[in-house]
């Protein structure tokens, strides 16, 4: 069954090279005892290669690609082989379920092969094969829907939504750590990725524990995959911040009586909140969209976190870290399309912009990828003054540079960062007056001692 799956979606392919964009699989999901997986790596590469070329109507000619595979093409069969590839697909518009029939088998192979190695070295990884079974029940139970829909239908029942948004003073989303990141963009909306850069030590997951407790408080199920510290850390991070407590007490043990009380009453709130945590190790792309889809049949109203997108992993093989790091961010985003939730990544930032004198990150500093920036929907830098200089009038304000607004636009917003209890708050226009008094005194002060 599987074999004739894979002749039929190179046919599928060989008959219309455009359905290469929506293909999932790599060589390696085919076969290895058989030719297929070679084909599909020549069509991958023609199709990456050739199919931009002036001149190329169709990439995937049998004659093209004698032309530039030349005798490697006799590997795979030769073009006899790919004529007989190409008539031999009964429609084309299986071919999702080629895909699906095809990764299933996969899925089998790789557990029955698990399982005989593990027999055969006296020891059985039963979370393995139960997790290759669980994806293989998903693709058999995966259903096919025409993507198409008419615009009308698209707006049925719109003007209630409008209303509802005026109910909900304008926030459409799950609300943000900020007040005014909640103004600019009426809260994370679903489908779009949010991706937050910083720095090392800046405050990345800080933010995003005050940006999923907001969320949790107003209503959202948050999914926070966390491949960088373990849940109980994550943990301990939503109970300071709620708590107040400094980081260090907790993580020494040295709490007071009234640290008690706060831990106590931080305690029965955080257990008052549907926030769950994932901290899987070596998590892939492809294990956050299994228990993404599950998660989101339990709770409809979901938020999604990632922490942090270059430490993710995934099933496809890469030999470059910027083309795996391309693929996830890839993913991200086609993930909160699929699912209609918003996601919210984290990003590393590279050194260069430590080289300039104003260290505020910026798009090109986004690191080990140039993909990141066109697949987010909304990119938040975070930039601490006192990062730098701990002479700063700025001490303790926190900036969040809103780079790319798809929908929103770009600004800064500047908060209070509390870094003993990683405690994210937002500036009163008297703080913001307050602050610009200091700002002006400290400038007056570098003017005079110049001076002197």
């Amino acid at each position: 069954m599987s074999l004739e799956a894979e002749q039929a979606l190179l046919g599928a392919l060989l008959q219309k090279h455009d359905l290469m964009d929506d293909c999932l699989l790599s060589p390696d999901e085919f076969d290895p005892d058989g030719p297929n997986g070679m084909v599909m790596k020549a069509l991958r590469w023609a199709h990456e290669n050739l199919a931009d070329k002036p001149g190329v109507k169709n990439p995937f000619d049998p004659l093209v690609l004698a032309e530039h595979w030349g005798n490697n093409l006799a590997k795979i069969g030769g073009i006899t082989y790919l004529m007989q590839l190409r008539n031999s697909v009964p429609t084309l518009s299986n071919f999702d379920e080629y895909q699906r029939i095809i990764q299933a088998a996969n899925i089998q192979r790789r557990a029955s092969t698990a399982l005989k190695d593990a027999l055969a070295a006296g020891e059985v990884n039963l979370t393995f094969v139960k997790e290759q079974m669980e994806r293989l029940q998903e693709l058999q139970s995966r259903g096919t829907a025409d993507g198409w829909e008419f615009v009308a239908d698209v707006l049925d029942g719109h003007h209630r939504e409008i209303m509802d948004r005026g109910s909900r003073s304008g926030i459409t989303g799950a609300t943000t750590a900020s007040k005014e990141l909640d103004e600019m963009g009426s809260g994370h909306q679903r489908g779009d990725l949010t991706i937050v850069a910083a720095r090392p030590s800046v405050g990345k997951t800080a933010y995003i524990v005050n940006d999923s407790k907001s969320a949790a408080m107003s209503g959202w199920t948050v999914g926070m995959f966390s491949a960088e510290m373990k849940s109980i850390d994550v943990a301990e991070r939503y109970i300071c911040d709620l708590s107040g407590i400094d980081a260090r007490k907790v993580q020494k043990g040295r709490l007071t009586e009234n640290d008690w009380d706060s831990y106590s009453k931080a305690l029965d709130l955080l257990d008052q909140l549907p926030i769950y945590i994932d901290d899987t190790p070596g998590m892939t792309m492809e294990y956050i969209w299994r228990q993404t889809k599950a998660m989101k049949k339990k709770h409809p109203n979901l938020i999604i976190y990632v922490d942090y997108l270059q430490l993710i992993e995934t099933e496809k093989k890469f030999t470059q870290t910027t083309d795996r790091v391309n693929h996830v961010s890839k993913q991200l985003k086609r993930l909160a399309k699929t699912f209609d939730v918003p996601v919210v990544a984290i990003s590393s930032v590279g050194r260069k912009c430590e080289e300039r004198n104003d260290k505020r990150p910026m798009m090109s500093d986004l690191r080990e990828s140039g993909n990141i920036e066109f697949d987010a929907d909304v990119v938040i830098f975070l930039y601490r003054d006192d990062y730098y200089y701990p002479d700063t009038p700025w001490k303790g304000i926190i900036e969040l540079i809103v780079a790319k607004g798809r929908k929103i636009g770009t600004g800064t917003i500047q908060m209070f960062f509390n870094r003993k209890n990683g405690r994210f708050a937002d500036l009163t226009e008297e703080n913001k007056e307050q602050l610009r008094e200091k700002v002006r005194d400290y400038e007056q002060q570098r003017k005079s001692n110049k001076g002197r």
